[in-house]
């Protein structure tokens, strides 16, 4: 597990569950752009279709598909990026697994939360894991 020391942005609990409809809307659309990204079973015939007589309508398809899947990939990791910028720690995009670095008692923590979770219920140890939460 990542361990991130002497993070540059903390947050109060309330600061950290007024981000949540935000992080929520940017989870909901990397969902949909990943929903984008599956194996399409179109493509794997056009790609059949390559390998067998080369045409070029096929390559160009193929081709296509290609640019739309890396668009999607560069959009996915914008967001990413948007929500490194704001100092949430996403663990597992497919949870929504998020951490917030915060103080407890003077000590460094993380304020847990999932997707299914409605607000930040749990806390852990830097050094803990998801198995280390505790309510709050």
């Amino acid at each position: 597990m990542e361990v991130v020391l002497n993070s540059e942005q903390y947050f109060s609990l309330e600061e950290a569950n007024q981000l949540l409809p935000w992080l929520k809307d940017k989870l909901e659309n990397i969902y949909s752009l990943a929903s984008d990204v599956t194996p399409d079973p179109e493509s794997g015939h056009l790609i059949a279709e390559i390998y067998t007589n080369g045409t070029s309508k096929a390559m160009e398809n193929v081709s296509g598909v290609q640019k739309e899947k890396e668009k999607t990939e560069k959009d996915i990791e914008n967001i990413l990026t948007e929500v490194r910028k704001k100092g949430i720690i996403l663990r597992n995009i497919e949870n929504g697994l998020s951490d917030f670095p915060a103080f407890r008692d003077g000590e460094e923590i993380f304020l847990c939360w999932t997707v299914e979770e409605p607000s930040i219920l749990y806390w852990h140890y830097r050094y803990e894991g998801y198995s280390g939460r505790k309510p709050i």
